[in-house]
């Protein structure tokens, strides 16, 4: 008996056309084909290196899976860590501007606000991103702050923050994040406001450019994960370690959208057969 079911298409498969040499400056790198999954691209994505504020996509999934935007915030010790905010003690703020102060202008101060507004405090929220890098695979992976604050044990690799990436994308106040370029945030009674520059210096440069964050330390030299939507071909890279990760980022996927056209399974099964 023929059943008349609607299967869901599947996406396009990259194929390499060329054989492009790539020169980087991270000491690690990877480039996605975020629709399939494929790598078209990748350089010691699996070495343990320090991820500087790319730690914040984490925060982020932690805040959107336990608060809701319109939680009020009460901003108490203040850290003054690197990039800041400027958040003020006793400060009142919902969680959603300080998603933005997280993931638009890499605030330290919003990352502990929010990780100290977790029902079980700072450590809680901590234990909660670990246990978050488990359920998504990430085996290579072990933070010990919000921020990205360098520290030997807290540590990632290129692999594993695609996999971070491509779940965070997936929700849709994350992108209304992070492809956002400027914002003005104000607490609760407006008095007290703060501008909010993007840090993504690719973010209306660089055709497709869609986010997602950048990430900073001496320690960590620099490092950014990237969206990009170019004629619907959807890339995701991640660079760390480099001396330029805005230019390592556009040689990369300036490479991937020469590098590879796409076919369907059916074109596939017919380039097959020939």
């Amino acid at each position: 008996m023929d059943l008349d079911v609607d299967l869901p298409s599947l996406p396009p498969l990259p194929q390499a056309r060329f054989d492009l040499p790539l020169e980087l400056s991270a000491k690690a790198a990877l480039l996605l084909d975020f629709n399939s999954g494929v790598p078209l691209y990748d350089k010691n994505i699996k070495e343990k290196l320090p991820p500087a504020s790319l730690t914040k996509i984490m925060t982020a999934i932690v805040v959107l899976e336990n608060f809701s935007d319109d939680d009020l915030v009460t901003v108490n010790k203040i850290e003054n860590y690197g990039q800041v905010v400027g958040l003020v003690e006793g400060e009142q703020i919902t969680v959603k501007d300080l998603l933005y102060g997280l993931l638009v202008y890499s605030g330290n101060d919003a990352a502990y606000a929010l990780a100290d507004f977790y029902p079980d405090g700072r450590n809680g929220f901590i234990t909660a991103m670990n246990e978050k890098a488990k359920s998504l695979g990430m085996e290579d992976t072990h933070f010990t702050n919000p921020n990205g604050q360098y520290d030997p044990d807290h540590y990632s690799t290129a692999e594993d923050l695609a996999r971070l990436t491509m779940s965070a994308w997936r929700q849709s106040e994350f992108r209304e994040v992070v492809i956002c370029q400027e914002k003005v945030v104000c607490d609760v009674n407006g008095q007290i406001c703060h501008f909010l520059l993007s840090t993504n210096e690719l973010l209306g440069i660089f055709p497709g450019a869609l986010g997602v964050k950048t990430g900073w330390t001496e320690e960590a030299a620099g490092c950014f994960v990237g969206f990009f939507d170019e004629d619907g071909q959807q890339l995701l890279s991640v660079i760390l370690g480099s001396e330029d990760r805005f230019q390592d980022t556009q040689k990369l996927v300036g490479w991937g959208l020469v590098n590879f056209s796409y076919y369907s399974l059916t074109q596939a099964g017919s380039i097959a057969d020939k």
